[in-house]
């Protein structure tokens, strides 16, 4: 949706998600809710939604299903391209903290572009997803980390039977 689109709308825009994203491989549609408002200089978005997805275990690389959700609020700075004047705020009444600039680490983007409620839906899912996957307290870890020596890795099979062959006696012809 354009931002200029949005600026003229005084309660802004709400969105009610019920779709899969084709960025993000889940298991259900992503529901959820999203409003954004053009507030002067800025662009206040807010939402919530979630999903499921399907994982794969760092430990024993088993598949889980693993849910995913959010519920944040943002503000995307609206910068302004080189040579033009600063926009004189106009003045609203809400209860939004400016006492930061733009340069305090929010994103800014170009008040003559767009804003993608499904890209920005899509960003605060993934930052949601874990770092490190795990199925669970109850994950049995690799098959190799067992106490028992009797289980062993196939990937090591034909180091074993060249240990196996070096350790036999050799036969004098």
């Amino acid at each position: 949706m354009p931002i200029q689109d949005l600026r003229a709308l005084a309660d802004g825009r709400t969105w009610q998600l019920e779709h899969h994203l084709p960025e993000l491989a889940s298991l259900t549609p992503v529901r959820g809710w999203l409003r954004a408002v053009h507030r002067a200089d800025l662009l206040e978005v807010e939402g919530e939604a979630e999903t499921i997805v399907t994982l794969c275990c760092d430990r024993c690389l088993q598949h889980f299903n693993h849910p995913l959700r959010f519920h944040t609020r943002e503000l995307l700075w609206l910068r302004q391209a080189e040579g033009e004047q600063e926009p004189v705020p106009e003045p609203e009444a809400h209860d939004l903290s400016l006492d930061a600039g733009p340069d305090c680490g929010d994103e800014t983007i170009d008040p003559r572009g767009s804003f993608d409620p499904a890209h920005w839906t899509f960003e605060q899912l993934s930052l949601q997803l874990p770092l490190v996957n795990r199925c669970g307290a109850d994950c049995p870890g690799p098959a190799t980390w067992g106490s028992s020596d009797a289980v062993e890795d196939p990937r090591w099979a034909a180091l074993a039977a060249l240990r196996a062959s070096s350790e036999q006696p050799q036969s004098d012809p």
